[in-house]
């Protein structure tokens, strides 16, 4: 039986999400992903195949230069400028 390792809880939805996958100051979004959530907080949790499936394009993208179906541009402050503005 599955139990949420945030909250013990163990009822899980299956639901699709979107993704973020960071890595240095690298990012992708992924619009779609199968993910099981745990109905009390939110955890999401993802499958390998999913997460390698993920790294996989992330590669191919950043070291391979696939270009990606498209491409947005995201606002980004700081949250001690915020606090002081």
């Amino acid at each position: 039986m599955k139990i949420c390792s945030f909250c013990g809880n163990k009822n899980f939805n299956k639901i699709i999400t979107q993704y973020t996958y960071r890595r240095d100051n690298d990012f992708m979004l992924i619009n779609d992903v199968p993910c099981e959530c745990c109905e009390y907080c939110g955890e999401q949790y993802f499958a390998s195949a999913t997460l390698k499936a993920i790294e996989k394009e992330f590669n191919a993208i950043y070291l391979q230069g696939k270009k990606p179906k498209t491409y947005i541009s995201i606002p980004v402050e700081s949250y001690a400028e915020l606090m002081t503005a």
